[in-house]
């Protein structure tokens, strides 16, 4: 498998090797599936704010004011022991999925950590497994690859595996599902990725309007759709689907953003690249954005935001090695 996740990571990411969501892929290229997963999710934060700040926007997406004080977050690391690098893709209910990778040529592998205690995630014959997401009744989501190399998604539940392929798709990669089971993700054709979603098991395709990429990476009960898209400029920005509407989701002065979860509540997580190009993780939600920073960190990118608890996320060091965190 490759080491680029997708989704820019995001959704995509698999295709093992290093999982790194990324942000910044060329358009038409998938980044993540069972690639690179981790260098993907980004949001922009102005450079006059503080880190940890707390950015008000107005309708028109420029900066109101900034509160007075800023808004102070407690991480918690969750690497694999003895990993090379580890992202934490989902947090609810007391468990933790990520993926995480040796080194050399160990190849992106999942992980479920509970309890204090680290296991391993394998769909039965597989050669490499991404953990995307875990809703609140513990079922997991993400993609595989078969012997062959193909790429499929699958639900976990109670160690029940099913497999999810979008119709027609060369690849399938499911990135999110809420509790009444319906799921969101990303398909690829010959040419570019798309998003999806599928309800009850209806398939959907997603494509924000004049994209050149779609990638659905979150999805909430009430089956509002956050992701990313690539533009015909080959910039990517976050996106809400709500009520069969899209909205274009970017922070001032971003150059680069990905929506990644979105909770019952409607707080979207994710992250944005500055023009300095750091990474910054975020959480919006009532038309502000609170930029997330773990510090001392390069970067700090977050993934999927649970209804009550911690939100998911990674963070690279001064090494350039990433991090899992559970954050609050």
């Amino acid at each position: 498998m490759k080491r680029s996740l997708c989704l820019s990571a995001v959704v995509a990411v698999l295709l093992m090797g290093t999982v790194v969501w990324s942000q910044s892929t060329a358009a038409g290229k998938r980044q993540g599936t069972l690639d690179k997963s981790s260098d993907r999710l980004r949001l922009l934060r102005p450079p006059s704010a503080a880190a940890g700040s707390r950015v008000v926007m107005n309708a028109s997406g420029t900066i109101a004011a900034p509160l007075a004080s800023a808004h102070i977050y407690k991480f918690a690391t969750t690497d694999y022991p003895g990993a090379s690098f580890s992202q934490t893709t989902g947090n609810s209910n007391g468990m933790a999925v990520g993926i995480f990778d040796y080194g050399s040529s160990s190849g992106i592998q999942a992980f479920i950590y509970k309890g204090g205690v680290y296991s391993t995630l394998t769909v039965p014959g597989s050669t490499g497994t991404v953990a995307f997401s875990v809703n609140g009744l513990g079922q997991i989501v993400g993609e595989y690859a078969d012997n062959s190399g193909a790429i499929h998604g699958f639900v976990d539940t109670a160690g029940t595996f099913t497999q999810v392929d979008f119709p027609g798709a060369l690849q399938t990669a499911v990135t999110d599902m809420n509790a009444a089971g319906d799921m969101v993700g990303v398909w690829f054709d010959s040419t570019t990725s798309h998003g999806f979603i599928d309800k009850g098991g209806v398939f959907t395709s997603l494509d924000f309007p004049g994209a050149t990429e779609t990638q659905a990476a979150g999805i909430n009960a009430a089956d509002e759709v956050v992701g990313l898209y690539v533009d015909a400029s080959s910039v990517e920005h976050g996106f809400i689907l709500n009520g069969g509407v899209y909205t274009q989701l970017d922070p001032p002065q971003s150059t680069s953003t990905i929506a990644f979860g979105v909770n019952d509540a409607g707080t979207i997580s994710g992250s944005y690249t500055d023009a300095s190009n750091n990474d910054h993780g975020f959480l919006y939600s009532g038309g502000i954005f609170n930029r997330v920073d773990v510090a001392g960190a390069k970067g700090t990118q977050l993934t999927h935001i649970p209804n009550k608890g911690a939100f998911a996320g990674y963070f690279t060091d001064q090494l350039d090695e990433p991090h899992g965190v559970t954050g609050h």
